[in-house]
């Protein structure tokens, strides 16, 4: 069989970030590489033409199918391959191009699955969908579409689809990976587009769907509604786009607050498309979100009996496994069956190894009042390196099992000495902190980290040692972390007001201050936090110290810490109304909703005007406290209609008000 040739035809503008990994991974399995520069004012044009690329500059139209048929003009092989610049293909795909090229005739194009990896965060989940990539080089063969172009296959018409092939392999597109300011200004971009395409065809359901997507991503949630739902009303159900806009809908209604509609249109979607599991998934998120626990269940459950989606459909990776066993973890733990959410988040972690899902199992096998040696145990059967199994140990809290695993290892680097090191502050010991932690070498990545324990290790020692010769060892002398260490050796030392000048101005050494106190706070030694935070604060008595301290524990996440902290502060320091907002913010996040409401509200009392802020969190706790009593009495009337009327009625108002409070919160 004769094997085809490939023409690789680009449009690209600035992308010198990404064009040489996109050009690597296919150069060698193309026969031609055809780029049109739009008006690139950076590296670009010489990095395409550094890979051998023809180069065409051509003025942007305002129209990206105008844009990519400008490169079918100059392509002489016989097939077509299309990519983005923010895209790379793997090496297995690149590998069967030319077997593609091969096909017989019959075969006029190739659809891939493009996978989207969300963010750079881990186990962040990504999409998959299909696009026709590859196709034949036929002059009757363009695109069509200002923005999201489409090929259309010329007089070919509804005989198209019978032409074209799905080719099994992959395409990774880094573009969600981008940072948020070229993500809006894309977002912008499209959205211009957009509606000067729906000037002219106001009722265009591709257009609509596209413009939908678009006001979605830019936030704005009534907009993306009213484009969807006239999308909806000229879709035709067999178009390969009306699955996903159903997805997007529900999803749009979901945050919106209007759950009821959003469950009304994913069993409407479902009766066309059963086999979408998606769609089964934002119903599960929808219960979870409304409390309904068994709902949810049973909706996550179906996703997981799912061997596979089907390719033309648009999806979120992992809803048919690991992102379903996670919820299903979850939706178990709160109903109390802490066996049954060990053994989800277990299925789960057979996909996902990240650390974050193996820090949940060992929170649930705490639950189960499991040892620490236990839980090691578990983990190192579960396939665990040693160096994971040190870190899930310290941050659960087993301190003794952590080093003893410590212990057993072989010569430790930096990291595990300070691991090590930090464990024996932890237990007591530290006299033999201070002699491990000395062990690490001045300039390891290790030791910005390693000196305020090195520090701490002498402050808290009975009697308090001062850290001088440690801090000036350490070989940083500029760091925040030093600076802040001086300081807090200033005040064990009494070194009178030694401690505000060696601080400064500058705020990143006032954060690593307030994380030593709080670190001290939470080993037991509250004078010495209660020091660094008046010396922080600026304030004499302990309120504003304990007010500094509790503002930077909730900035951290550390709401236990934070309410605690807090609630000293209370009636002590000058700032009572951001005390109280602060305070309800910390219970709120330990879902202790009436509290919230209490101190939500008394902030709110605190301040005549402008505490539509306080006012909003106040609400937001009661109507939390509202939606329990109404889960309860669904709990014993499942079939009370008005009960179920009532709590999409109080989850709708709730997420008004958590709009509502973000727009006060971002108010200067």
């Amino acid at each position: 069989m004769e094997t085809g040739t490939i023409s690789l035809c680009m449009i690209v503008k600035d992308e010198e970030k990404n064009l040489g990994r996109c050009l690597e991974s296919v150069r060698r399995w193309v026969d031609e590489i055809v780029v049109v520069d739009t008006g690139s004012t950076d590296r670009t044009p010489d990095i395409a033409t550094s890979y051998g690329a023809r180069v065409f500059s051509f003025p942007w139209p305002d129209d990206f199918a105008r844009a990519r048929n400008e490169s079918l003009k100059h392509a002489t092989k016989d097939w077509v391959f299309v990519l983005d610049a923010d895209e790379e293909v793997p090496l297995e795909t690149a590998q069967n191009l030319k077997r593609l090229a091969s096909a017989p005739d019959g075969v006029e194009g190739w659809t891939f699955t493009i996978a989207s990896p969300a963010t750079a965060a881990e186990s962040s989940p990504g999409t998959r969908h299909l696009n026709l990539r590859m196709f034949r080089n036929r002059e009757a063969y363009r695109f069509q579409g200002v923005v999201h172009e489409q090929v259309r296959f010329g007089d070919l018409g509804g005989r198209a689809e019978a032409l074209i092939r799905h080719s099994g392999l992959t395409i990774i597109h880094y573009g969600y990976m981008r940072d948020r300011k070229e993500r809006r200004a894309k977002t912008l971009r499209n959205i211009a587009l957009l509606k000067k395409a729906l000037a002219e065809s106001p009722d265009d359901p591709f257009y609509n769907y596209n413009l939908g997507v678009s006001y979605y991503a830019a936030g704005n949630l009534e907009d993306s509604r009213r484009h969807y739902e006239t999308a909806i009303r000229h879709a035709d159900p067999g178009a390969v786009f009306t699955p996903v806009l159903f997805r997007n809908y529900v999803l749009c209604l979901s945050d919106m607050g209007e759950q009821a509609k959003a469950l009304e249109i994913a069993d409407r979607a479902l009766a066309f498309f059963p086999d979408y599991p998606d769609l089964y998934f934002l119903k599960g998120q929808i219960f979870w979100d409304l409390g309904m626990l068994p709902e949810a269940k049973a909706c996550f459950l179906k996703c997981t009996h799912f061997t596979q989606v089907p390719p033309e459909y648009i999806t979120t990776e992992g809803v048919t496994g690991r992102l379903a066993f996670a919820n299903l973890a979850e939706v178990c733990a709160r109903r109390g069956d802490i066996d049954a959410a060990v053994e989800f988040i277990l299925k789960a972690a057979k996909e996902d190894r990240s650390y974050r899902v193996f820090a949940r199992l060992c929170a649930l096998l705490k639950e189960q009042k499991q040892t620490g040696a236990e839980t090691a145990a578990f983990l190192k059967k579960a396939g665990l390196d040693s160096r994971a199994v040190v870190r899930l140990l310290f941050d659960v809290g087993e301190f003794a099992s952590c080093l003893a695993e410590l212990e057993a290892q072989p010569v430790p680097d930096p990291g595990m000495l300070l691991l090590q090191g930090k464990c024996l502050i932890r237990l007591g010991r530290y006299a033999e902190a201070a002699e491990m932690l000395n062990r690490i070498p001045p300039g390891s990545p290790a030791a910005a980290k390693a000196l305020p324990e090195q520090c701490l290790a002498r402050w808290l020692d009975d009697p308090r040692k001062s850290a001088a010769r440690v801090i000036a060892a350490c070989g940083l002398p500029d760091a925040p972390v030093t600076a802040a260490c001086r300081a807090v050796d200033a005040l064990v030392t009494g070194e009178r007001g030694g401690a505000p000048a060696k601080l400064g101005e500058r705020d990143d050494a006032h954060r690593a201050a307030l994380d030593i106190a709080l670190e001290a706070f939470m080993l037991g030694d509250k004078d010495l936090a209660l020091a660094v935070g008046r010396a922080v604060s600026g304030g004499e008595g302990p309120g504003e110290a304990y007010f500094a301290l509790g503002k930077h524990a909730l900035a951290g996440g550390r709401h236990r810490e934070a309410q605690k902290l807090l609630e000293r502060a209370l009636y002590r320091c000058r700032a009572r109304a951001e005390a109280y907002y602060l305070l309800g913010a910390a219970c709120a996040g330990l879902n202790w909703h009436e509290k919230a409401f209490k101190y939500f509200a008394a902030a709110a009392r605190e301040v005549a005007e402008k505490n539509e802020l306080y006012l909003t969190g106040a609400l937001e706790q009661l109507t939390d406290e509202c939606l329990s009593l109404v889960l309860k009495g669904i709990g014993l009337e499942e079939s009370n209609a008005e009960l179920r009327r009532s709590l999409f009625k109080l989850a709708a108002f709730k997420k008004r008000l958590h709009r509502c409070k973000e727009a006060f919160a971002n108010v200067d």
